[in-house]
Parts: C-alpha cells; structure tokens; sequence
C-alpha cells in the first residue's frame, strides 16, 4: 500500500545527544519511550519557521494551542474538552510531581497499579509519599484488575495514579473498568489523575477510551501530550485537563511555583501542526508499528520461541513473559545486551513481581526488529 510517511527511512539519532541511542556504536536500543521515526514534514516545517523569526523570547500559549488540543479529541475520540479546562504543563512528569505535591501531604499514600511506568513511583519517594500498589493479576497471559484489592487500597489512599493506555503493559482499559475505578475514587473522595499520554497509539484495531469521556469527577485531572505519538517528547510541550475549576487553579498556582508551567520558544507551534495536520501521520505510524507487532508474533510461533507477548493494542511498548525461559529479568536483560549490543529493559523496573518480563520499544525501522528476532532466536535456541 503506498503511504506518505517514509517510516523504513533509518534515523542516524547517536549523533544527537540521544538518551535511549547512548549506547556502543555496533550497538541497537529498543528501550526509552520515544520513537527512531522521523517527525511529520508538517512538524519540521513548523519548527524552522519558527526558528528563522530569530529573537528567541520568552512566550505565552496561544488559544490556537488549546484549540488544536480540542479539535484533535473531539474529531478522534468524540470527546469534547473545553478551552477554559487546560493548562500548559512542559510535562507530563513534571505534572505528577506538582500534583502529588499539592494534592497528598508527606507520608500520605498514593495508589497505582503494578507493575507501572518507573517514574511514577519516582515521584511518589521522591516527595516522600507511600506508594501503595495494588498488582494486576496476570493469568493466562493477561492482565486483569483485582477490584476488591484496589477499593482497599483506595480507602487508604489521596491520590489515584492511573495509566491509560497502560505503559508498559498495552492494556486499554474499557469503559466498564474506566468507569468502576471512577466510582472507587468518588466513594473514598481519592483524586484521580488519568496520564493518556499514549492514547493516539492503538493500532488502528481498537480505540483507546478516554477517562474524561466516561463519567464526570470533579477530582479528574487529565494529562495529555503529543510527546509520544509525534516523537515531541524532547520539546516538553503537554497539557492537564481539569474541569473543576477550584482544582485547576490550585494545581496551575503549584506549576508556577515549581517554574514547570511556561513554555520554551519552540513548545508551541510543533504541537498545533501535530494536531492540527497529524491525522495521515499517525494512522500510518500505528499501522507500521502493528506491522512491527506482527513480525515479531509470527518469528516467535515459526522458530519455537517460547515468548509471550501481552496485550500488544495499544503504544509501542511490548511487554513480553520469558518465563519459559527465565524468572530474573534482569540478568536476561543484562546477559542478553552484553552479547549482542542490543538494549531492552527488565521488568524489574516497573516493579513487576514475577522478575520474568522483559519491555520491547517497537518503533523503530523493520530492519532493527528483523535483526532483534534473529538475536533471540540465537541466544534462546
């Protein structure tokens, strides 16, 4: 099929100061959240615009900013958020830290499921807080939430950290489970704070739900950012979206405070050609990472790999069971990189319980993915 969008085209990215490509020249990494695809034209031709106005001041966000944000949910996800909800945040991270900080007190717990992504429970001991998880229950090669678990947990908890579309596990969670973990928060007054950062990325198969579309709660905050989906990551350029407004303006007065609440000089523009010329791109990004998905499933079932990819229908984060094969991910991971220069990460660092998980970043060229499956199938066989 022919597509606009070059996504085979190799990125050089060890020249660029790169945190997930700082790594040995022969080497290739299939770790840190951010894809090898290059940026929509549209996007780059935004950013050189805006870097041949040549003063480089400080800025303000734009309505056009917000709009763009509004457009791109209401035409995708049928969900309709309002201007006066947003405030810009530089990132998604920086945001949980604010509002962990001026939602919970030291000592107090924060609840989120297991395993998750890292830096959450970064935030909640950087701040002095208990993280107070409540673990998925794997079974049968998926994942599902122990409901009786997590309303304990929430009875003790401030503050509710949910990830949806889940990193690093690619569960999309349903309207019913959406709207059961609302009526858990409502019941014991818990904040809920929704990161969807990863919601344009679901394979084109099955559309991620929306927290904010599902029930109204008047302690919802959502974290929004093209970060992912748009490889922007570097820009930090996000948003929360908080309809009530005694809420919205006690977190927009803690993002000033914590100097996360302004955005640089190329923050802006990026991020409304993302939204506003974006659609072709991502559709033809998940198609090619589903593609990627594919290889991957099909390699394993031809060569007798006993690998077991979960979830898979949403992001390009695939968690996959070695525990045919292992119960220490860790000395997988570091066993495996050491002989082949090829970087992955444990489970261990998402506070899986079962040490036998290993995550795969799966956006990148087919040629890498080709030569990952063959490396598995050396080191494995």
């Amino acid at each position: 099929m022919r597509t606009r969008y070059n996504f085979d085209k190799e990125t050089n990215r060890k020249a660029t100061h790169s945190y997930k490509w700082n790594i040995p020249d022969n080497g290739a990494s299939f770790t840190v959240a951010d894809t090898d695809f290059e940026v929509a034209s549209e996007i780059q031709q935004a950013i050189v615009n805006r870097a041949k106005q040549s003063t480089y001041g400080y800025t303000y966000v734009p309505d056009e900013y917000y709009e763009a944000y509004i457009r791109w949910w209401r035409d995708r996800y049928q969900t309709e958020l309002k201007k006066e909800w947003f405030i810009f945040s530089t990132s998604v991270v920086a945001s949980v830290d604010t509002i962990i900080k001026r939602l919970t007190e030291v000592g107090e717990r924060v609840c989120l499921f297991s395993p998750n992504y890292n830096v959450f429970y970064n935030c909640i001991s950087n701040n002095k807080r208990v993280a107070e998880e409540v673990n998925l229950t794997y079974q049968n090669h998926e994942y599902s939430i122990d409901w009786k678990k997590l309303e304990e947990s929430l009875s003790k908890s401030k503050l509710f950290i949910h990830c949806n579309p889940h990193n690093p596990i690619g569960k999309q969670y349903s309207i019913e489970e959406n709207e059961k973990i609302i009526s858990l928060c409502k019941k014991y007054n818990v904040y809920l704070l929704s990161d969807e950062i990863h919601s344009d990325l679901d394979y084109n198969e099955k559309r991620y739900n929306p927290i904010i579309k599902t029930k109204e709660y008047e302690r919802l905050i959502l974290a929004l950012s093209p970060g992912k989906s748009f490889n922007l990551a570097g820009l930090h350029s996000s948003v929360l979206v908080i309809p009530n407004e005694e809420l919205r303006l006690k977190i927009e007065k803690g993002l000033q405070e914590d100097d996360v609440g302004e955005p640089s000089y190329f923050s802006i523009e990026p991020v409304i050609a993302a939204y506003t010329k974006g659609d072709e791109y991502v559709q033809e990004e998940n198609a090619y990472i589903y593609e990627n998905k594919k290889y991957l499933k099909e390699f394993f079932i031809k060569n007798y790999l006993n690998l077991e990819i979960i979830g898979g229908n949403a992001t390009y984060l695939l968690w996959v069971d070695i525990s045919h094969y292992s119960n220490d991910s860790v000395a997988f991971v570091n066993d495996f990189s050491n002989k082949y220069n090829l970087f992955l990460i444990d489970g261990k660092h998402y506070h899986e319980s079962q040490s036998s998980f290993v995550r795969i970043n799966i956006a990148t060229q087919k040629k890498n993915i080709i030569h990952l499956c063959n490396c598995l199938l050396d080191y494995l066989k």
